[in-house]
């Protein structure tokens, strides 16, 4: 550890030096500076101490200026200031701005050490944080390229929110995308045969191989290939290319893996869009293509344009979103329902007009999912979905206004009705788990197990007691416990150890603060006063 010694009395800094070559073999005094008038930072940026020992008097009036300044400049470098009894207020706000601890003048061997050994031990720790952030730092740099594949997976599957956070990407990996976006993928056909006679290094270096071809292919392509499956490469292109121009690339790429790997695949294409919030769309679209090898013929390339021309809708409606509101809808959360049932009708609107009864559709099926969800989990108000979401209601929705209206109006009095029901469900368990308690509180206490047995979390378990007792589900346990002990001391002469065990205490000085906590005094004051 690099010590620089800062005092204006000569004296100080020879006893200093004396006392901590002495004793502190560990401790390098790099240097001390007496100038009251000098540029202590030059100082510091020269000696490049990590501690500094000090009088608090040298940096004058303006004391915790200049420890900013020091600490603006030099983030890592900490203090010990000696002072007298009067300056130790500002010794202790002192460690605001890295003061480790103080002593006070004159200055006693023991507080001396005392101060530096703890410095040696912060200083350890400091180095150790050091080391073991730059130990990781190295190891995401040995990685970069998986959480750069880990970004393009959310990507495709439409996991990043924002498009400034896919933009941000863009620039933190190098991917040299601007606008007009495609997804290509790539996967290899009849691969459970292909790899049947394979080893697992076979079988990777199989799509290895396959990732070289299509990386040649594109380099003259501002383009983005990886694997993400053992058989399949999806790639994102960065360029606004007709469908036959994506057309001919395919065959290349397609004509080349097989001529070079020996790999016979299938290439589904998704249409251009011109913003990065699409790319996942267009994903979609490429691997709905994959549906259509049984009319196209494997080893083709598959257009989303030549199967599906006039399908602007599926791919952009966010059914992960769907999916998501079915389940907040089902535990009644309806200002989560509301966002995600923006989304759903914000995604339709952009696909353009709907077809006819499409929206009636669509506002069914999330009805019959909730429904269905519901009866999945054998909830006891599947009924009540009907009331709730009239069938002739949704029938007769034409427009995604409509269809937005109806469904916010049932969602919202429809976890209304939910919030009713776990407000009835929550005293009920309420009850049933104080009436296990009541049976079994001498048995070993696990609010797991207490959950398990009634169907619930812990955490739901504590929130029903703090809701309606004001108390941990573990504290009410307590209680009950020590009422039992209660009336054993008044109502027999029980020795106190065997009362615990009765009780649930495997340690009798275990009960006996547990009783003193909620009753005030001991077992053996308690039973004195209740018996005399």
């Amino acid at each position: 550890m690099n010590l620089l010694l800062v005092d204006g009395d000569s004296e100080n800094i020879k006893n200093f030096r004396a006392h901590i070559r002495g004793a502190f073999p560990q401790i390098r005094i790099v240097g001390h500076f007496s100038d009251l008038a000098g540029n202590m930072q030059k100082a510091v940026r020269d000696l490049k101490p990590d501690v500094v020992l000090s009088d608090i008097r040298f940096f004058g009036g303006l004391h915790f200026v200049r420890f900013k300044e020091l600490r603006d400049e030099f983030p890592e470098i900490k203090f010990i200031m000696y002072g007298t009894y009067n300056e130790s207020d500002y010794m202790k706000r002192g460690r605001d701005f890295g003061v480790l601890d103080f002593m006070y003048r004159p200055v006693k061997p023991g507080d001396l050490n005392r101060c530096l050994d703890f410095a040696l031990t912060s200083h350890k720790k400091a180095q150790e944080t050091r080391r073991v952030a730059k130990d990781m730092e190295s190891e995401y740099q040995k990685k970069i390229s998986h959480y750069e594949e880990i970004f393009l997976r959310s990507l495709l599957e439409g996991d990043v929110a924002r498009e400034s956070e896919i933009r941000d990407g863009f620039t933190y990996f190098g991917l040299p995308f601007t606008m007009d976006f495609s997804v290509f993928i790539v996967r290899i056909d009849h691969y459970k045969r292909v790899v049947a006679e394979l080893n697992e290094m076979e079988k990777h270096m199989r799509i290895t191989s396959v990732l070289s071809v299509v990386r040649g292919i594109l380099r003259d392509f501002k383009a983005k290939p990886f694997i993400r499956a053992f058989h399949e490469i999806p790639i994102i292109i960065n360029a606004n290319q007709t469908v036959e121009d994506k057309v001919l690339l395919g065959d290349r790429m397609k004509h080349a893996i097989l001529e070079r790997t020996g790999a016979r695949c299938t290439i589904g294409i998704g249409r251009t869009y011109s913003t990065p919030m699409e790319i996942s769309i267009s994903a979609r679209e490429a691997d709905a293509a994959f549906g259509y090898r049984y009319r196209m013929g494997y080893h083709a390339v598959i257009p989303i344009e030549f199967v599906e021309p006039d399908n602007n809708i599926t791919f952009r409606y966010p059914h992960a979103r769907e999916r998501r509101l079915v389940y907040s809808a089902v535990v009644g959360d309806y200002e989560y329902s509301k966002g995600l049932l923006s989304e759903l009708f914000n995604a339709l609107a952009q696909s353009g007009p709907m077809p006819e009864h499409l929206v009636a559709k669509i506002v069914m099926t999330i009805v019959f999912r909730i429904s269905r969800y519901i009866s999945e989990q054998n909830l006891p108000f599947a009924g009540e979905v009907a009331r709730y979401f009239p069938t002739g209601d949704i029938l007769r929705l034409t427009t995604i206004d409509d269809g937005y209206t109806f469904l916010d109006k049932a969602l919202r009095e429809f976890c209304m009705f939910i919030g009713k029901f776990h407000t009835k469900d929550s005293l009920r368990l309420h009850l049933s788990a104080k009436q296990h308690v009541q049976k079994h509180y001498y048995e070993t206490f696990s609010i797991a197990k207490i959950a398990v047995k009634l169907g619930t979390t812990p955490e739901t378990l504590n929130k029903v007691f703090m809701e309606r007792e004001k108390v941990m589900l573990f504290d009410y346990v307590m209680w009950v416990r020590v009422q039992e002990a209660q009336k054993q001391l008044t109502e027999s002469a029980t020795e106190e150890d065997i009362i615990a065990v009765q009780v649930g205490f495997d340690d009798v000085r275990y009960f006996r603060s547990i009783f003193k906590k909620y009753v005030g005094e001991t077992p053996a004051e308690y039973r004195a006063r209740s018996q005399g």
